[in-house]
């Protein structure tokens, strides 16, 4: 359901963009619907963490968790094929299908071809996490540069979103206990570094933005981050929505304030931001393109660690998801007999 809810939240979001915020002229239908692809993509890292800390279910962690990393690589797919077009490049419908599906289908392959080769190498070092740690480092750098730099040409994000799930399902059986701790904490320190890295990128590059002679952006685009904060919400919950019954039949059923703490929880970070910077850094793409979208991704991502990741614990108390709060319940049922 990621696919059909990211296609549709980005929609929405261009609608906005051009109709409701009142972007136009230069900020064309395609860099508005740039702009959704990327705003579309969620890192509810923070609030993963903060659901399994309180007790909440596991199959709720799991499924935000889940559907933020297809949501991830299907955004990098659609946003490939849409910078293309904002670049001023001339693309067929052909074209954009058959990109399309070389991307979003070469990954995943890409993912498990890699995947059973570096299950086979690890499966023969035993007891050695040095070995273990930087097999897994330069399988991930190698595969994604093998399909983002080379004539392959396929999404190297989704290609890691399919060697981590073969690698969840049995390649980490073949990572010896003694090696596991050490694989885990490497990459969680990885994973740390590349986020403040490109948050701090971010604001280097916007504060040279802010004061550079030519930048076209006033107090009222700033204003209008405020309106785009409040407004993505609205359009996550009615696209989680849309795609309830469909949940439901699928064996992801969800109750009603499962369904609001999930549109509370699309945060917005690092994904997003890497997305906004690649966007700022090409020479094809117009001055204004680039500082309104770079200027929303970036108020967004903060307004939502800020706002969302701060209060998300508190919503989840009073929605009743703790296991706290059946703590709670089961000792005033206790009290009342």
């Amino acid at each position: 359901m990621a696919g059909p809810m990211l296609i549709g939240s980005t929609y929405l979001s261009a609608l906005m963009m051009r109709y409701i915020l009142g972007y136009d002229g230069e900020f064309t239908w395609s860099a508005a619907l740039l702009f959704g692809s990327i705003i579309s993509a969620t890192d509810p890292v923070a609030v993963v963490c903060l659901l399994k800390e309180l007790g909440a279910s596991k199959r709720l962690a799991t499924l935000i968790e889940g559907e933020s990393l297809l949501n991830d690589g299907t955004a990098m797919v659609v946003f490939l094929v849409l910078l293309e077009i904002v670049e001023g490049e001339e693309r067929s419908v052909g074209y954009v299908i058959a990109k399309f599906c070389q991307l979003s289908l070469g990954g995943p392959l890409l993912g498990l071809l890699t995947g059973a080769v570096v299950t086979a190498l690890i499966k023969r070092i035993h007891n050695n996490f040095v070995l273990e740690v930087n097999t897994t480092i330069f399988a991930c750098y190698l595969m994604f540069f093998v399909a983002e730099s080379t004539s392959l040409k396929v999404s190297g994000i989704l290609a890691l979103v399919a060697l981590g799930l073969y690698m969840t399902n049995s390649g980490k059986t073949r990572i010896s206990a003694e090696s596991e701790h050490s694989v885990h904490h490497v990459w969680g320190y990885f994973g740390f570094v590349a986020e403040t890295i490109i948050f701090i990128l971010t604001g280097v590059i916007m504060g040279e933005r802010a004061v550079d002679d030519d930048n076209m952006i006033d107090y009222r685009d700033y204003l209008k981050c405020i309106a785009t904060y409040l407004i993505l919400h609205v359009i996550r919950f009615l696209m989680i929505v849309v795609c309830w019954p469909l949940l439901s039949r699928l064996g992801y059923g969800m109750s009603f304030n499962q369904v609001v703490l999930c549109s509370y929880a699309g945060l917005r970070g690092a994904v997003g931001m890497s997305l906004a910077l690649m966007v700022a850094s090409s020479d094809k793409v117009p001055r204004y393109i680039q500082d309104v979208i770079l200027l929303h991704v970036a108020s967004v991502a903060l307004l939502t660690l800020l706002i969302n990741a701060t209060t998300t614990g508190m919503l989840v108390r009073y929605l009743g998801l703790s296991r706290y709060s059946d703590i709670k319940k089961n000792i005033l049922i206790g009290l009342t007999y």
